[in-house]
């Protein structure tokens, strides 16, 4: 009897031995381990609202291949540092938000990064480890890889990451975390800490008008480049204008200054274009162009770049959804076929590489 008091003493000394180590673990690596667990419950996909991204997906999709989505990304030219915004087929799937982050990641093709000079900004090892989006936030949770990249290129890799997951309606905000913690800074100095919108801009620069940067507003411009042999790609730019003008006027008088000079961007609209009038009716757009727009060069081509451009700015315009083209205040079809008869909705598919 004495032997087995003492070996059930010892037992009882090495239980409490263990509940004292594991108070003190707990209370030691609470901090550490308590958002690690908050991290697990984000990540699975079932709390990402799918059905409604890939019912926005679908509503664009009725002519398109079954089974295959098409998403942006958002991948950085070479030559002029300008992100592209390219869209690319992915096998239909459950996660579509993390597919299109997923190939971003991936990059285009290596063929297709020497025809085109394209390229991911995100270092190729860079693993997603959570994804949610609640209530227009985007909570994207990555590895630590993603720190390594050279701090100069910064602003095109967060731009890049936050511009492709703003593609879908759901999100309106993003929010980077890196091993489940947002960073006090990225390399570049960027604060971490908050969340990031539309306001971040893509391709940014600063009109002459700007005197108070505080007294100011965005539109998002599309202009032309030649990349490769001869492609057209459509490039967004983030022109920063004065607050007091209004944003329908603004954006098109802006599209239709052009480019800056230093630019490699050029615009198909031809010179001496003016807007003369433009009205929202039912989330369309109808805007009135002057019968110089008709001057245009490029055939068939040229006729297509200026609709891009044009529709392609417009539907950036908070409630504008469709846009109706009128020349001197009659639909016409262009000379080489093109028709202007009905509103046009913003295109599905914008700089593909295949």
């Amino acid at each position: 009897m004495k032997a087995v008091y003492e070996v059930v003493k010892k037992t009882k000394y090495f239980i409490l031995f263990l509940c004292l180590i594991s108070f003190f673990c707990v209370m030691g690596c609470a901090q550490d381990f308590l958002p690690y667990l908050s991290r697990v419950e984000e990540d699975p996909q079932d709390v990402i609202p799918e059905e409604q991204i890939r019912e926005d997906i679908r509503q664009h999709q009725e002519e398109l291949p079954e089974g295959i989505l098409y998403l942006q990304v958002y991948y950085v030219d070479g030559k002029d540092n300008y992100l592209v915004p390219v869209t690319v087929p992915v096998p239909w799937t459950q996660g579509v938000a993390r597919a299109a982050l997923e190939k971003l990641i991936e990059g285009p093709t290596p063929a297709q990064e020497m025809r085109y000079g394209l390229s991911s900004p995100l270092p190729p090892t860079t693993k997603i480890l959570g994804l949610t989006i609640r209530d227009g936030l985007a909570k994207v949770d990555l590895s630590e890889d993603i720190m390594s990249y050279d701090p100069g290129d910064e602003r095109n890799v967060l731009n890049s990451i936050i511009f492709t997951l703003l593609q879908f309606p759901s999100v309106n905000e993003v929010q980077i975390m890196v091993e489940g913690f947002p960073p006090e800074t990225f390399p570049g100095g960027t604060s971490g800490k908050g969340t990031f919108g539309w306001e971040r801009g893509l391709n940014l620069e600063v009109a002459d008008e700007v005197i108070e940067i505080d007294k100011t507003q965005p539109v998002m411009l599309y202009y032309c480049a030649v990349l490769g042999e001869n492609r057209i790609f459509y490039i967004p730019v983030t022109r920063v204008i004065s607050a007091d003008r209004e944003i329908i006027r603004a954006t098109l008088e802006e599209l239709l200054k052009g480019p800056r000079l230093e630019s490699s961007l050029f615009t198909e609209l031809p010179p001496g274009t003016e807007l003369r009038d433009f009205v929202l009716q039912n989330n369309t757009l109808i805007v009135d162009f002057s019968k110089e727009i008709m001057n245009y060069k490029g055939g068939l081509s040229g006729e297509k770049n200026i609709i891009m451009q044009v529709v392609l700015t417009l539907t950036r315009i908070p409630g504008v959804e469709k846009v109706q083209l009128l020349v001197e205040g009659e639909k016409i079809n262009w000379i080489y076929g093109t028709s202007l008869d009905e509103p046009l909705l913003r295109p599905l598919i914008i700089n593909s590489l295949t």
